[in-house]
Order: structure tokens, then sequence, then C-alpha cells
């Protein structure tokens, strides 16, 4: 428990990438298998319901401050965070302790959800009074459902990676459901993740691997030399830069992954998306981007940002803030690697293939027309 209070603190510290990540890494280097198993649970987005009302931590918390109900909530307010606050206002730990973050998990806080009424504020005393002010700190965010800090999946990704050598595109595979699993995760859990990558997941044709990204670039001419230097606009096929999220639908073996360019695996962010990718036959890899569509259009990037930004996804905002995939390649048919084929007979393809499946997640990205390029440029 010290251990990963001492990481939300430095992680709580700093705005910086790289030092995010080298305390991530060291952390996991040194935390025993079920305390690392715990924490990434906790640092890739798990949390428990809550385990006590916040009303009695509130009555307690008062009671053992020797403060009266107006102090503690002008504290409240100035602090701006209650498990903080409690921490901050709580006496001086009596007992001191070496347990891991497991066993405070498992054996002092789900415990409480079961705890007697009559039990409960005299079992919550004695927890507290072995823990430091930022242990507590931990303690009660994590007692209360509130645990965030600011790493994202992403980079806890990409220390496991580093921890357990492997590809990060691996690690984010082996994440998938692991936030959400029904039991508690184990030492066992956690070896799986860092584990070297078995023959079988090295074979790309049942793996989730996407392909490299091959990214749209700026190019930098006036339009009137756009002739002479491209070429006339038939010989090309001209789409709209759209402001979305770039990523690769995978389907293989029965499964379906999407990446983000970022190589960050957001196939839970867009439970549609996910559900859209298994109306298509193993073998499939569609490169295009998500974007929100209403009313047979792309709306701002701003939408897209309010769902981005949650940490849940209820059916209300699904409904309000509806997403598809504007296709413009097709990777991979069949589990054939189309890429050396020229663009336009991938294109065909894709479109035979959008047009067999029909699902209104899946949408073509259109194509643009124009005389010349002055005309497209309008």
């Amino acid at each position: 428990m010290k251990a990963f209070a001492a990481l939300y603190r430095e992680l709580d510290a700093t705005t910086s990438s790289l030092a995010k990540q080298a305390a991530l890494q060291r952390y996991l280097h040194g935390a025993a298998p079920e305390d690392a198993a715990w924490a990434v649970y906790f640092l890739a987005g798990g949390k428990p319901r809550q385990l006590v009302p916040t009303k009695l931590l509130r009555l307690l918390a008062q009671e053992a401050a020797g403060l009266p109900e107006w102090l503690f909530d002008e504290s409240y307010e100035a602090v701006g965070d209650l498990a903080e606050t409690i921490s901050l206002l709580l006496p001086p730990p009596t007992e001191a302790h070496d347990l891991g973050l497991a066993v405070w998990i498992e054996q002092r806080l789900l415990p409480l959800r079961k705890t007697p009424a009559d039990e409960l504020a005299d079992t919550l005393r004695a927890q507290w009074r072995q823990l430091a002010t930022d242990e507590r700190l931990v303690y009660f965010k994590l007692m209360t459902g509130s645990f965030r800090v600011g790493v994202s999946r992403l980079q806890v990704t990409q220390a496991l990676a580093a921890v357990g050598a492997i590809d990060a595109k691996r690690v984010a595979q082996r994440l998938m459901g692991y936030t959400h699993i029904t039991g508690q995760p184990t030492a066992r859990d956690y070896a799986t993740l860092i584990a070297p990558e078995s023959d079988g997941e090295q074979n790309q044709q049942t793996s989730g691997q996407p392909y490299p990204f091959f990214l749209a670039h700026p190019f930098n001419e006036p339009v009137e030399r756009f002739d002479a230097l491209l070429g006339a606009p038939v010989n090309w096929l001209v789409e709209w830069k759209w402001d979305g999220i770039r990523a690769q639908l995978v389907k293989r073996a029965g499964q379906v992954w999407l990446w983000s360019r970022g190589e960050e695996l957001v196939t839970d962010r867009f439970p549609e998306l996910a559900t859209m990718g298994e109306a298509l036959p193993d073998g499939t890899v569609l490169d295009g981007e998500i974007v929100v569509w209403r009313d047979d259009k792309v709306q701002p990037f701003a939408e897209l940002q309010r769902r981005i930004g949650r940490k849940t996804l209820g059916p209300k905002l699904l409904r309000e803030i509806p997403v598809v995939l504007l296709a413009y390649d097709l990777l991979e048919w069949q589990g054939k690697d189309l890429r050396a084929l020229p663009q336009e007979q991938r294109r065909m393809a894709m479109d035979a293939l959008l047009t067999e499946v029909q699902h209104p997640q899946l949408i073509a990205s259109p194509t643009l027309t124009g005389d010349d390029w002055t005309d497209l440029s309008r």
C-alpha cells in the first residue's frame, strides 16, 4: 500500500509524460505481482462500486478530528475533494503496517461491503489508524469509487510493454476486458499481461494486430501548381480530410479490435462499432475515420471529444453522440494483405464489401470529383 500511495503521489505531482512513464515502470518493476495486478486494474480505469456511504465517512471523520459540522464543511469546500479532506483531518496513525496493496484491497476494503452496520464504524477506525496521510488519500478514494489520477490507459499499456519487453499492441489486446473482470485481478493475470508472446499470438492472421498507419500530410503548394505537379484530378482518388479519430477495424478469428492511430485499443470506447465489426467476415481490416454522424453528415470534432472524455458510456450518451466508421481503404480481405494492390482495386473491393454488409455504422468515405484542382479546392 505504501508503494502504491507513493506512485499515486508521483503521478499526481507531474504533468510530464516521461516522468509518469518512469514512475509507472519503477513501480511495476518493484511491486509484488499480486499488488501490480490491482495497480494496473485501477490505473487502467477499473474501480469497485462505492464500498461505504460517504455520509458515514463524513460523520466518523468529524468525530475523529473533533470538528463541528460547519468547520468540516468549510474544510471540504476549501480542499474540494472528500477523500483528501478526510485524510488531512484525521489524527496521525497510531499503528504501523507493511501490508501490500492486494491485501488491503482483498482483506480490508472489499469486505467492507458486507460488514454489519453495527461493526462498520469500528472497522473503519481500526483500518485508518494504520495508514499515513498519503495512504489514507488512496484508501478513501478507492473506498468511495473516486480514484482517478492523470495517467492514461495508453501510458499504462506502454509501461507494461516496457516491463515485459513486448509489443505495446500485444499488451493492449491482453488488457481488453481486464478492468471489467467479474473476479479479482490476480498475480497470474498480471503475469499474463507481461508474458513473452506465444507462437499463436505472433501469427497476425489469428491476432488483432493492425497494420502501420499511413498518415496524411499537408501538400504545401499553391493550387495553381497542382496540375503541373500532380497531373489531372481524374488520376487521383480525392477525399476530404475528416476531423475525427483515425482508426483501423480488425476482424480476425471471430474477434473485433478497433485501433487508433496512436496504437491504442479503443474497442470498448465505441461499442456500436465493435458490434458492426462482428458483421464483417474474418480476415478483414478496414482503414477509416471515427466520426460523429447525424443528419447524414459529419458533426464537429467537439462532439466526439465529449465521448472520448467519458469514463463510462451510458445509453443516453450513445444515443446523443452516434458514431460511424467512414471507411476509405481495405487493407486486408479474406486474410490476404491487399496493401500491394493499386488503390483503385482496393477501393472497388471495399465498396463491394460495404454494399454487401449494409451496416448503418459503416459508411464509405465519399470521393470528390471536379473539372480541375481549382474546382475541387472550392
